[in-house]
């Protein structure tokens, strides 16, 4: 209020002072003046700098999340990329395995079919050939008749090795000393006078690792046996009835990784792949602490505290994004883990390229703050000197020039003032109505684009955040259709009593690629499915629903559960351009005799319980994955149900359930929970299920679908009296 009152009165003080002394009234004026230009240029320049200061906050921030978050999406989809491709060569090495070991078990069953010794001229084609041990004597009649035996598994080798490109041979080693080989370097298994070179299979680290471990074994990056190479193999213990018979393996040259990695250089700043022991395997960086080595050094031991526990955490299986120091450079680091070998994708972007942006935003409003100060100094300077002339002029008219100089130059100023002042917080409306036409219209116009520029940026950053919403909105639907895939209504069959049949699917993320089915094929027949799609998330969900519909029609043909998945199989891989694949057990239960027939392709054993006994885990024939590889033949079993058996089926996501500690859940317990309740129904038998994981797991992440189906056959089906007349004309 005391501003105001002074600059109503300035008109009045130069009224009287020009009435009375001329001299008087020019040093007034040019005091009062430049007092209340000085004040209102500070009042202006302390306004720009709080904007400015008030955008740097909000786009800094604003750019910062949006760019953690796109370098953590980048970093999990590179690695969830390289970690599928080590799943499909898992698979395919255990794939061979079940192949060796189905031969040991029934020798009967097949041919003698003795493998062929290498031949130089097959150099450059794929080609089984048999490798010996120096221990061994190939003539022994023993080690003959065994490797005639298992030269059964040529053709499966061939096929493996044919449609996997990455692959760089394939082999089955036996415990007795000899190896079944599949590659394309026939010519390197000699020596300098021709004779073939020995392999000691038994000595080698894939062999010693899945001996040992009796588990699928990766080994670190090894010489190749036969070539200068590198190579990461990976070994699958071969049992029979619990004797170990050899091991199943293969090897890969990491080609496709190293691509995987240079893809991401000069577009999102470096990347890198580090193994479990935190040594560098693959680095865009050429020098520096994040650049490969020859001395495998260990990131965890580096002399930056920061970057050691950062590789401590990647080492561990952590997906994250932190901002250290490396090389002397703040840096925004983001890991992600390969949980089929235990590596960690790395991508690293210094801290300034992520807030160039601001930056230069806080740069231009400098330089416009600048611009302004600079027209707002001469624009006074020339107001003075007109001033000046003005009263120098004419005294008779000082009075008028005085009102008119209060009225058209003061006002308009003191109501910029005012209007700059309500600038504050989130507030950039600026609204200037006076007309004045002179320099300080041009300078409210000035400020008025300045805030209408900085409001554009700001909703620039408001629309980003908005598309987010959007494609977490659109996400949401898909889970929801997802979810009206799955039969969801209990109990579905109301009027049946023979049966009783409850079933779930909890997806890691917002849409899944496990999924379960039901449905009558006929009033007599009961088909159940349990599937598992490799992946996650989208596009692991658009291949369940494509798998789902391919396997209900095919079974609703009246086919029986070996044939659905070879015709599925077929139709699959017809036209599986990105290569998925999907686990699938289907089962069809005759409900008016308790029989079920069943195939199984590579996925989870089933559980039963007889009436008056515990649930237990069969162990029943598997086949490959489907989509894996086009013509492949599944077996097919049969059971007997009788009234009050149930039957479990479930994927991969139960028993790998995991906490913080990286604790699995585990088949064991997961067997234990179920004869917590043997006697329960299963809606009843999966709620405790679910309740018994989340409890596990506590606060830990859901790092994978969580699917499970439980039947209960309650009693035979009584055909109508119409149906059976009709089965007995036939």
């Amino acid at each position: 209020m005391g501003k105001k009152k002074k600059t109503r009165s300035l008109g009045v003080r130069i009224a009287l002072t020009m009435m009375s002394v001329v001299a008087a009234i020019l040093l007034c004026i040019g005091v009062v003046f430049t007092i209340s230009t000085s004040n209102v240029s500070d009042m202006l320049m302390e306004s720009n700098r709080e904007l400015i200061r008030a955008s740097n906050r909000h786009s800094s921030a604003s750019m910062i999340e949006v760019t953690q978050t796109r370098l953590q999406e980048l970093a999990q989809g590179k690695a969830d990329l390289a970690d599928a491709l080590f799943m499909e060569f898992r698979s395919a090495v255990a794939y061979a395995a079940e192949a060796a070991a189905q031969i040991y078990a029934h020798p009967e069953k097949y041919e003698q079919m003795m493998p062929s010794v290498p031949d130089a001229s097959n150099e450059g084609k794929l080609t089984p050939q048999i490798l010996y041990s120096a221990s061994v004597n190939p003539d022994d009649p023993a080690i003959r008749q065994e490797a005639a035996l298992i030269g059964n598994v040529q053709d499966t080798l061939y096929s493996i090795n044919n449609n996997f490109d990455s692959m760089a041979s394939n082999y089955i080693a036996s415990e007795s000393g000899f190896m079944i080989q599949t590659d394309y370097i026939s010519a390197e298994k000699f020596d300098e006078s021709g004779a073939i070179l020995p392999l000691e299979a038994r000595e080698r680290p894939w062999y010693v690792g899945a001996k040992e471990t009796g588990e699928a074994f990766f080994t670190p990056l090894i010489k190749d046996a036969h070539t200068p190479k590198q190579v990461l193999c990976c070994g699958v213990p071969i049992y029979v009835d619990g004797e170990f018979k050899g091991v199943s393996g293969a090897g890969i040259y990491l080609d496709s990784i190293e691509k995987l990695v240079e893809s991401v250089e000069g577009s999102s700043g470096d990347a890198l792949i580090i193994n479990q022991e935190g040594q560098i395997l693959f680095s865009t960086k050429a020098v520096g602490a994040l650049a490969a080595s020859d001395d495998g050094a260990d990131l965890r031991d580096s002399e930056s505290r920061e970057l050691a526990v950062l590789a401590s955490r990647a080492c561990e299986g952590g997906n994250n994004v932190e901002l250290i120091e490396v090389d002397g450079i703040l840096q925004y680091v983001a890991y992600s883990p390969m949980k089929t070998i235990g590596w960690s994708f790395l991508i690293v972007l210094p801290q300034k390229e992520v807030e160039a942006p601001t930056l230069e935003l806080k740069d231009t409003l400098n330089e416009l703050t600048s611009q302004i100060a600079s027209n707002i100094t001469g624009r006074i300077s020339t107001i003075r000197v007109l001033l000046l002339f003005l009263f120098l002029v004419a005294v008779l008219v000082a009075l008028l020039i005085s009102m008119i100089l209060s009225k058209r130059i003061v006002e308009p100023i003191r109501v910029l003032t005012e209007d700059v002042k309500k600038l504050e917080g989130d507030n950039l409306d600026f609204k200037w109505e006076l007309n004045t036409g002179d320099e300080t219209q041009v300078l409210a116009n000035s400020f008025q684009s300045l805030t209408e520029r900085m409001k554009a940026y700001i909703e620039d950053i408001q629309t980003i955040t908005s598309e987010k919403e959007r494609i977490e909105t659109e996400l949401g639907l898909a889970a929801k259709i997802q979810a009206d895939m799955l039969p969801g209504t209990f109990p579905p069959f109301p009027d049946r009593t023979d049966f009783d049949i409850f079933a779930s699917m909890t997806p890691a993320k917002e849409v899944g690629g496990d999924f379960y089915d039901f449905y009558l094929v006929d009033d007599d027949h009961l088909c159940l499915v349990m599937a598992d799609v490799c992946g996650k998330g989208v596009p692991a969900a658009l291949f369940m629903m494509a798998s789902k519909i391919i396997l209900a029609n095919n079974a609703m043909m009246g086919r029986s559960p070996a044939k659905i998945l070879e015709d599925v199989n077929a139709a699959i891989c017809s036209n599986n351009k990105e290569d998925m694949f999907v686990t699938v057990w289907l089962g069809i239960l005759e409900l008016s005799t308790g029989k079920l027939r069943a195939a199984n392709a590579g996925h989870e054993y089933p559980i039963l319980k007889r009436k008056d006994g515990s649930f237990e885990i069969i162990k029943d024939p598997h086949g490959f994955v489907v989509g894996g590889m086009d013509g492949e033949i599944y077996d097919e079993y049969e059971w007997q149900l009788m009234p009050g058996d149930k039957l479990f089926v479930y994927t991969d996501g139960v028993p790998e359930a995991m906490t913080a500690g990286r604790e699995l859940f585990g088949m064991e317990r997961l067997v234990d929970t179920l004869n917590e309740v043997p006697d329960a129904n299963p809606r009843e038998i999966l709620q405790h299920m679910k309740d018994s994981v989340d409890a596990f797991v506590g606060s830990a992440p859901q790092f994978d679908d969580l699917t499970m189906l439980c039947m209960e056959f309650k009693a035979f089906h009584q055909k109508p009296a119409a149906s059976l007349a009709a089965e007995e004309t036939e």
